[in-house]
């Protein structure tokens, strides 16, 4: 069994996987929505509280992990860390509480390891892939079955709602303002000059997860379907912005934990579905914990292409 611990900026998640028939196969998930980036000051550090947060929620899952025999275990962090400017502080913290030694990915590593992961589940010769996290959106153009190039974006659902919400749930003028944010980090994307579009849009993460059971439940869908038209993102913008409590009651339904990050992180794809012309997006129950964790077998034998 291999274990892996994903630090992110709205959530800490443990998953436990084994490996049968070539493939990875999810056996225990645990999380915690912890909401790191709502502790980052001024001065752009994880404060006192975020640090305490993160070891005792890393304190806990060090208990499931030794409870597991023979269970490896591969802790790393993402945008939550990557950040800030006392990781090292943190990780040093992290160890001597733990015992956990935390990798911090960089952008590029985290939109390789998503693109990975998505492809276990999503194969495909074209497309964008795109995992809008707290506190980042990775972007991925595929091209012929491989990825073209990457992008890490520094805006998340948690970053965009701690900077431009004041309370629970966006106003009507401060979606409009997340949305002018979004749009203007998207066209800056160095990405211009090998373009994909009219593809695709594979989407990743648990915004996209979320998205989806609002989608099914909206239309009454009981099947394990996981794509649908990304027209829906306008549609559901604007449903909210016609009747708040509708669209509350959805979420409530679907998605209480993101209740106040699922509006920013569906502006995230529905800007990112029309930048690159998408009309259909396939949402993925793999991402980057399942990419990392590929890849690290992958270079051990243990799994084969």
């Amino acid at each position: 069994m291999y274990c892996v611990i994903d630090i992110g900026s709205n959530t800490i998640r443990l998953v436990v996987y084994r490996v049968e028939n070539n493939t990875i196969k999810p056996m225990l998930n645990k999380k915690y929505s912890v909401g790191l980036a709502g502790y980052i000051n001024k001065k752009q550090a994880l404060n006192k509280k975020g640090i305490l947060k993160t070891i005792s929620v890393l304190k806990e899952y060090r208990l499931i992990i030794d409870m597991l025999p023979d269970c490896e275990v591969f802790p790393f962090a993402t945008a939550s860390l990557r950040n800030i400017v006392n990781s090292a502080e943190v990780l040093n913290a992290i160890k001597e509480e733990t015992g956990f030694s935390v990798r911090i990915l960089s952008g590029h590593e985290e939109a390789l390891f998503s693109y990975n992961g998505a492809m276990q589940t999503l194969p495909t010769d074209n497309g964008i892939v795109a995992d809008i996290g707290g506190g980042s959106t990775e972007i991925v153009l595929i091209a012929d079955k491989a990825p073209l190039c990457t992008e890490s974006v520094p805006i998340g659902s948690l970053n965009l709602y701690e900077n431009y919400i004041n309370i629970l749930l966006p106003t009507k003028k401060e979606l409009s303002k997340i949305e002018t944010a979004v749009k203007k980090q998207i066209k800056n994307l160095s990405l211009s000059k090998n373009i994909i579009t009219n593809q695709p849009l594979c989407a990743v993460g648990g915004t996209a997860r979320a998205t989806l059971e609002i989608y099914k439940y909206i239309n009454n869908i009981n099947d394990n379907i996981t794509g649908y038209d990304c027209g829906f993102f306008s549609e559901l913008l604007d449903m909210y912005s016609d009747s708040h409590s509708k669209v509350i009651d959805y979420i409530l339904k679907t998605a209480p934990d993101r209740i106040h990050t699922i509006l920013p992180g569906i502006v995230i794809l529905k800007t990112v579905s029309e930048y690159f012309k998408c009309s259909a997006v396939t949402t993925s129950s793999f991402g980057v914990r399942e990419g990392y964790l590929c890849h690290i077998l992958k270079e051990r034998g243990v799994l084969h292409d």
